[in-house]
C-alpha cells in the first residue's frame, strides 16, 4: 500500500510516527515532525502522489500546532502531520512550492495566528481588514504587528510593462454570483495574472464556534453552503457522533442519504442553469429551476425550509419523515428521467455552448492534485475520487454512487460529469427510498459534552470535499473547529489555469468550478 511505503521512507528521516485510530478520530498515521523538516516531508508525500487536504493551527497556548492532512486518491487514508511552533518564535518553512493549495492554507493561518511562513511569496491577509488588532483564534489576546498587516488591495498592482494593465473582475459581477473579486493582470485581452480577493462574506464561522455550545453552532452549519447545506450538516454531526462513539439507528442514516442526495441534485440544478446564463443562454435557466422547484417543495414539506435546512440531529434527524414523502420522492426521478433529453437538445449538443466549453479552463490532473481540487471539479480531470464511496457516510455503504469520471479537464468536462451525476443519484433515491427501514429516527439521548479528544470527518457536497476538524476539551464548546471547503481550493486552482486565457473563457471557466462565496469566506 502507499501509505506503508511512504511510513518506511519517513522512518529513515527520524520522524515519530504513530497509528491512529480511524474509527475514532477519522486519520490513520500520526506523524510527529519537526518543523525544520516539514518542506522534506512534505516532498515525500508528493513524490508518491499524495494531495493536501488541508492545512491548519490549534493555539494550545504553550505553544503553537500546525497539523497537514494528506490523503491519496488510491489509498484513501489520512494522515496527519504535525509540527509544533514557539508561540515566541512562530516562524515555519512554507511548503506552497511543494503544494501550492497549501498557499492559501498558510496565508489563513498567518491572519488568524500569526504564524510566519518562510519563503512563502505573498502572505496579505485573506479575510481580514487592517483595523483588526488582535489575532482572532488565539486564545490570548496577542497584537498583530502593523507590518503583518497586509491587504492584497493595497500591494502595487501599476504594470511592470507599457503594454500590460489591470482590472477588476467584481466585487459586483454576475458570473461570480456572490461578493468575489479577481484582480486581474492583462496583456490586450490575454490573461496573464490572477489575484482573487476573498472575505466580502467573512463571518468569523470558526470563531463563533468556540463561544457556543455544539447544539447552538449546529445551524450555522447550514448557512456555510446555502446551496447545498445538508453536506456541511451532515459533516458536523458526523464528526460529533464518531467523537462520541454513537451509532446512529439505520432509519436515520438512509433518510440523511435521501436528503443528502436530493440535495445535490438540486444544487447541480442551480449551477446549470446559472452557468448557462453566464454565457447567454435564457432557456435552460427556466427548465433547470422548474426541476430544482420541485425537491425544493419536497424539502420544505419535510423540513419547513427551503434553503438552509437544519433537519440533521446529532444522533439521528430532527423529525421522521412526513406522510407522502417517499412517494413524491418518487414521482419526482420518473419527472427527471424524462428531462434529460430536453437538456441534452437544449445543451449539450449545441455548438455555441460547446464552443464556450470545450478546451476552456483545462484543469490537468496534477495540477488539481498539487492544489487539492476535489468534487465534479476533479473528477472532471480523470481522477474517480468521492468521499462517498472512499469513506463512506450516513447508509453510503449500502448504496454507494458510481463514480462519474471524464478525461479532458476542460469546462465542458465538467458540465457533463455534473449533468451525468444527476443521473447516478437518481439511482441511488430508487434504491434508497424503497428500503426505508422501519425504527427510531435518532437516538433518545446524545451527551451534550463529547469526551476530550479530536476528530476529522468529510463528506461529499456538490462542490467537492467538506472536511471538519473539532477538538474537544470536554466541555459543552468546541476549543477549535475548522473546516475545509471544497470552494477554497477549486478557486486557488483557477489562478494557476487561467493564465493565458481570454476574459470571457475565464467567465466560462469560472462557472464551471460552481463557487458558492459564503462557504468559501467562512
Amino acid at each position: 500500500m502507499v501509505a506503508e511505503e511512504l511510513l518506511r521512507g519517513l522512518e529513515g528521516l527520524g520522524l515519530e510516527i504513530r497509528e491512529a485510530l480511524y474509527e475514532r478520530q477519522g486519520f490513520w498515521f500520526d506523524i510527529h515532525c519537526p518543523r525544520d523538516r516539514i518542506v522534506e516531508v512534505a516532498e515525500a508525500f508528493d513524490e508518491k502522489g499524495y494531495w493536501i487536504e488541508d492545512v491548519l493551527c490549534v493555539d494550545w497556548r504553550e505553544r503553537l500546532e500546525l497539523l497537514y492532512h494528506f490523503n491519496h486518491w488510491e489509498d484513501p487514508r489520512r494522515l496527519s502531520v504535525r509540527v509544533q511552533v514557539d508561540p515566541a518564535d512562530p516562524e515555519v518553512p512554507s511548503i506552497c512550492k511543494v503544494f501550492p493549495g497549501a498557499g492559501w492554507h498558510e496565508r489563513e493561518i498567518h491572519e488568524f495566528f500569526g504564524v510566519r511562513f518562510k519563503g512563502h511569496p505573498n502572505l496579505a491577509y485573506l479575510f481580514l481588514h487592517d483595523e483588526i488588532d488582535f489575532y482572532p483564534l488565539r486564545k490570548d489576546r496577542v497584537p498583530i504587528p502593523e507590518e503583518d498587516k497586509r491587504l492584497l488591495t493595497s500591494m502595487d498592482f501599476s504594470p511592470e510593462e507599457e503594454d500590460a494593465f489591470w482590472i477588476n473582475m467584481g466585487p459586483q459581477h454576475p458570473s461570480t454570483h456572490g461578493v468575489l473579486r479577481l484582480i486581474l493582470k492583462m496583456r490586450g485581452e490575454y490573461i496573464e495574472r490572477a489575484e482573487p480577493v476573498l472575505g466580502y462574506m467573512h463571518r468569523m464561522q470558526e470563531k463563533m464556534a468556540e463561544v457556543r455550545t455544539y447544539a447552538q453552532y449546529y445551524p450555522n452549519t447550514a448557512r456555510l453552503d446555502y446551496v447545498g447545506p445538508l453536506a456541511f450538516s451532515q459533516c458536523f454531526v458526523g464528526a460529533m457522533e464518531r467523537l462520541c462513539g454513537l451509532e446512529v439507528p439505520e432509519r436515520a442514516q438512509v433518510i440523511r442519504t435521501i436528503t443528502l442526495e436530493l440535495n445535490r441534485i438540486a444544487s447541480h440544478l442551480l449551477w446549470l442553469g446559472t452557468f448557462l446564463l453566464d454565457l447567454g443562454a435564457t432557456t435552460p435557466y427556466f427548465f433547470a429551476f422548474d426541476d430544482r422547484e420541485q425537491i425544493l417543495d419536497l424539502m420544505e414539506g419535510l423540513t419547513g425550509a427551503r434553503l438552509t435546512f437544519s433537519f440533521f440531529r446529532i444522533g439521528g434527524l430532527y423529525e421522521d419523515l412526513n406522510d407522502g414523502f417517499l412517494e413524491g420522492v418518487a414521482r419526482f426521478i420518473e419527472r427527471m428521467k424524462k428531462r434529460f433529453q430536453i437538456y441534452d437538445d437544449l445543451v449539450t449538443g449545441n455548438i455555441i455552448f460547446v464552443k464556450r466549453t470545450k478546451d476552456v479552463g483545462v484543469i490537468p490532473r496534477e495540477v488539481a492534485r498539487r492544489y487539492g481540487a476535489t468534487g465534479p471539479t476533479l473528477r472532471g480531470s480523470g481522477v474517480a475520487y468521492d468521499v462517498r464511496r472512499s469513506e463512506p457516510y450516513a447508509a453510503y455503504s449500502d448504496f454507494p454512487p458510481e463514480v462519474v469520471v471524464r478525461q479532458e479537464g476542460d469546462s465542458y468536462a465538467r458540465y457533463l460529469v455534473r449533468l451525468e451525476e444527476i443521473k447516478r443519484s437518481l439511482m441511488v433515491l430508487e434504491q434508497a427510498i424503497e428500503r426505508v427501514p422501519e425504527g427510531p429516527f435518532r437516538l433518545q439521548k446524545t451527551p451534550k459534552k463529547p469526551v476530550p479528544g479530536e476528530v476529522y470527518f468529510a463528506t461529499e457536497s456538490p462542490r467537492g470535499q467538506v472536511g471538519i476538524y473539532i477538538v474537544s476539551d470536554g466541555t459543552d464548546k468546541p476549543y477549535r473547529l475548522k473546516w475545509r471547503s471544497p470552494s477554497f481550493s477549486n478557486l486557488a486552482a483557477f489562478t494557476e489555469v487561467v493564465k493565458g486565457q481570454l476574459i470571457a473563457d475565464a467567465v466560462a471557466t469560472l462557472g464551471s468550478l460552481d463557487l458558492v462565496i459564503p462557504e468559501m469566506d467562512r
